[in-house]
């Protein structure tokens, strides 16, 4: 049977059939597992947190709103990063022309 998200429930004939497609699905494939990965690790990394968080004295119910709050954090670090990455790439390229 045929599935458009995993090569691996492929017939040979399917796969004959259907080269392109089964491409597609490899690339799904893919893309899935490295999905399943990123949200095991956040997982992993959510639990370490509270774990520490608890460890220090904090509870469980504060550690999830604090681990929101770093990330959150992390994430406002990360797109100022960006952004002045961007600025500082557009500034070269304007002063590169003049």
């Amino acid at each position: 049977m045929k599935d458009s998200r995993n090569p691996n429930n492929w017939s040979n004939r399917e796969l004959e059939q259907d080269s392109a497609g089964y491409l597609v699905a490899q690339q799904a494939y893919r893309q899935d597992q490295a999905a399943a990965a990123a949200q095991r690790s956040e997982e992993q990394d959510k639990e370490r947190f509270t774990k520490a968080f608890v460890v220090a004295g904090g509870t469980r119910a504060d550690a999830l709103d604090a681990y929101r709050a770093k990330r959150n954090e992390q994430a406002t670090e990360a797109a100022a990063f960006a952004d002045e990455t961007a600025r500082l790439a557009q500034r070269g390229a304007t002063f590169g022309k003049v």
